[in-house]
């Protein structure tokens, strides 16, 4: 019953889909707009469509769904998929989601108040934007719900437990800062927060490229893996392993700590491709 329900739904969801296309983030001319700045006439605009989404590389359905706040079920009843299957690199997806026009006088903590959503649940959904310089015009991704900490545990998700070019989960817990922009800046990597002491593991196979103390960082752990992409494990309450060193997926690094710029004992975890940091989240299984 549960599953025709559902395909109901997703068929209205996908003819109305087609009455208003896709809807693309727009870059149109007009007055940036700070977040805390206020004018009048905001006028509501949400709909609901279906997005094309084009597969990259480290995609998966689970950080996919998590990302646009769709229930995973749902979307692979849409796409006719299996939850065996593993994404193929440029396939055209379909997602269910809200959008949102931007007009004068919104900012994205008016919106987040106005759709009942997190500010955070926005970033995330709108990683192209400038939260700082939302720009008339826009169309905004609204999650459908919030998104203030995701649960994640090293156990590799069903259907992803052998995917290649994947990272492990380097320690199990609650993320409490995503990779985006906040407030504060652009946060490069996640933040897990987990006991001090928690051992943390490799997420590859590779070479410690460096192991030591950075600023702000603290104690920090870079791996080198064998494709070109890098690791990053920071705050660490000690280092467990030394530069030039060969580690195994799984091998325990370090510890999880507080040692440099932080707030309680957590890992902060990057990923870099081709030198520049990307979302953890699309990188790990």
């Amino acid at each position: 019953m549960k599953k025709k329900w559902i395909s109901s739904l997703l068929v209205g969801l996908a003819f109305l889909g087609s009455l208003v296309g896709p809807v693309a983030a727009a870059l149109c001319p007009g007055d940036f707009l700070p977040w805390g700045s206020a004018v009048t006439e905001p006028a509501d605009s949400r709909f609901s469509t279906m997005r094309d989404y084009v597969v990259k590389e480290g995609d998966t359905l689970w950080a996919l769904s998590r990302a646009y706040q769709v229930d995973l079920e749902a979307l692979l009843l849409i796409n006719n998929l299996d939850t065996d299957e593993l994404l193929a690199v440029g396939r055209t997806l379909k997602i269910p989601v809200s959008t949102y026009t931007v007009k004068k006088g919104d900012t994205l903590s008016s919106l987040a108040a106005r759709f009942d959503v997190e500010v955070e649940a926005l970033i995330m959904a709108n990683q192209d934007k400038d939260p700082y310089k939302l720009e008339i015009g826009d169309v905004l991704i609204i999650p459908d719900g919030q998104v203030d900490s995701i649960a994640v545990m090293s156990t590799p998700s069903r259907g992803y437990s052998g995917a290649v070019g994947m990272f492990r989960w380097p320690v199990s817990g609650e993320i409490t800062s995503a990779y985006g922009w906040r407030k504060s800046g652009f946060h490069h990597g996640v933040d897990i927060a987990q006991e001090a002491g928690t051992p943390i593991k490799a997420a590859a196979d590779g070479i410690v490229t460096f192991s030591g103390n950075k600023p702000v960082y603290g104690n920090t752990v870079i791996i080198r893996h064998n494709d070109g992409r890098e690791t990053l494990y920071a705050h660490a309450q000690s280092i467990l392993v030394h530069k030039n060193q060969k580690v195994r997926q799984g091998q325990i690094i370090a510890l999880v700590g507080t040692t440099g710029r932080t707030t309680g004992p957590h890992l902060h975890f990057e990923v870099k491709v081709n030198g520049k940091t990307v979302n953890p989240l699309n990188q790990l299984r």
